[in-house]
Formats: C-alpha cells, structure tokens, sequence
C-alpha cells in the first residue's frame, strides 16, 4: 500500500497562522454566553463567509479545488440572520482569490473553522437554538461529518504540488483571511453596541 502523500502544507500552513488563530480563539474564548455574543458571532462570520465565498465563486480553479465552493454556507447563515432580526454588514475589504494556492490558503481557514464550530452548536443550542431556528449554520457547518470533510480537505492539500511562489501565496491568502475574519468580527462586534 502506497503511504498516502504529505508535502507539510498543513503543518506549515499551522505555523503560519499560528498567532492569528491564537487571536480570533480568544476572540471566542469563553463560547457564546449569551445573545449578544451569539449575534456578534453570526453577524461577524456572515459577513467573513459572504466575501469568502464571492472570492472563491469567481476564482478560475482547477477541478480538484472548485469543488471546495460547495457547500455554500452564507444561505445558512442568512437564515439565521432572518431568524433573529439581525441584518447583514455592508461588504467589508474584499477577499481576492487568483490561484488553487490561494483558494488553498482561504478554504484552509474556512474548513478549520468547521472543527471549532463543532463546539459553538452546543452553545448556541444551549441559548434555545437549532437548525431552522437560528442555528442552522452551526448546525450544518460543525455538525455531523465534519471530521471526514476536514480529513477530505487535508487530503487535498497534502496531494497538492504547489511551486514555491504559489506556497507562499497560499500562506498569505490564509494569513489574509484570518486577518479578514478577525476585522469582520470586530465590525459586528461594533454594530452590536449602543450609541453612547
């Protein structure tokens, strides 16, 4: 049996990023406590997840990484939106995605958020939601499978064979995309507080 490849992308681009998902977990250190954390949090990943996906959907990829576009999770999350009366942001800074590198870096980030969304479902069920109820997203993007994506996910990177300046452009549109979620976050983190 032939070992499967691994060319240190993941790990590499782990340490890449490293500070950044330091910074967006203690974002969320504590879980979602309460309403106005769980509104922050959707609001914050709408806005991160529709620029993502706008940026992926025009992206001219290969096969082996377009397939990655799908599922579309911004219709969860508006959903949810609507669920709870809570409205969008105004598209922030856009997301460029030119490359299967750069696509790489950007779905590295969005496919691991899927693995701490496994955690957040709980919380958000603990404040009374469920899918159709203001936690489809959660529901859907941590739910059931979401170790089999991930392992998927891995698989393609690992099979990846990536020049050196498309590596780099990979760990930058990674380090691009936690910087873009982290400024998402804050922006909804804004909207939520009252006018002084």
């Amino acid at each position: 049996m032939t070992p499967a490849a691994d060319n240190g992308y993941r790990e590499r681009l782990r340490g890449a990023t490293g500070s950044a998902h330091v910074r967006l977990d203690a974002r969320f250190a504590h879980g979602l406590r309460n309403a106005q954390e769980y509104a922050t949090y959707l609001v914050g990943m709408q806005a991160f997840l529709a620029n993502a996906e706008r940026a992926l959907a025009i992206a001219p990829l290969s096969a082996a990484w377009r397939e990655w576009r799908e599922p579309a999770r911004t219709p969860w999350i508006d959903d949810d939106l609507a669920a709870l009366g809570l409205s969008p942001l105004a598209a922030g800074p856009a997301l460029m995605v030119d490359t299967d590198a750069q696509a790489a870096g950007l779905l590295y980030v969005i496919e691991g958020s899927a693995l701490g969304a496994t955690q957040l479902v709980l919380h958000a069920q603990a404040l009374g939601h469920a899918a159709g109820e203001g936690a489809t997203f959660l529901a859907r993007h941590g739910g059931l499978g979401v170790g089999v994506r991930w392992r998927a996910f891995v698989r393609c990177l690992e099979n990846a064979a990536f020049e050196p300046s498309d590596e780099s452009a990979m760990m930058n549109a990674a380090a691009r995309a936690f910087a873009s979620a982290e400024h998402e976050f804050h922006r909804a983190e804004l909207s939520g507080r009252p006018a002084c």
